[in-house]
């Protein structure tokens, strides 16, 4: 198999993790429309607002995740018909990078989860604790994104390594 598709593979698993979220975003979002038209409970009305925030925050992003990555695959594939070996070492570089972004996206949603079980108990309100409630969401879809983003990349970076070293 050429390295390309390696590169379309994972490409193909960003595509997949982001209609997911998106996916997850639109059920939140339909979640909170039908608090607001059917919950009748002070709880039930409060979670209207972090339900749609949440499942729009995701919904936008993974509508933007398929988008981004199916140009992706194109530009890839130009790429590696220009130079397969400049092509892969960029790669290389631009996985290598992820790292960065793990160092701080996992204690960030480990923050969220932490901070939004802290506030569910420190307010005594409904809004306070559906605000809680929204930060531990987007913290624990910060993990589920993470998770299967860091497989790939280092699934991935094992195929960069390996097509290197035919240099």
């Amino acid at each position: 198999m050429d390295f390309i598709q390696h590169t379309i593979n994972w490409s193909r698993g960003e595509i997949t993790e982001a209609l997911i979220n998106g996916i997850g975003g639109l059920v939140l979002v339909i979640c909170g429309i039908l608090f607001l038209k059917l919950g009748n409970t002070p709880n039930a009305k409060a979670l209207v607002w972090p339900l749609i925030a949440v499942g729009l925050l995701l919904g936008i992003a993974g509508a933007y995740g398929v988008y981004s990555n199916k140009i992706r695959i194109n530009e890839f594939e130009q790429q590696w018909n220009q130079n397969p070996k400049t092509f892969v070492e960029a790669e290389k570089k631009r996985v290598e990078g992820f790292d960065e972004i793990f160092k701080y996206s996992y204690p960030g949603a480990i923050i969220l989860v932490i901070a939004g079980a802290i506030l569910f108990f420190v307010f005594k309100g409904a809004n306070g604790k559906a605000i809680s409630l929204g930060l531990m969401l987007v913290g624990m879809a910060a993990y589920f994104i993470d998770f299967f983003a860091s497989e790939r990349a280092q699934i991935y970076y094992k195929e960069i390594i390996k097509e290197i070293s035919k240099y």
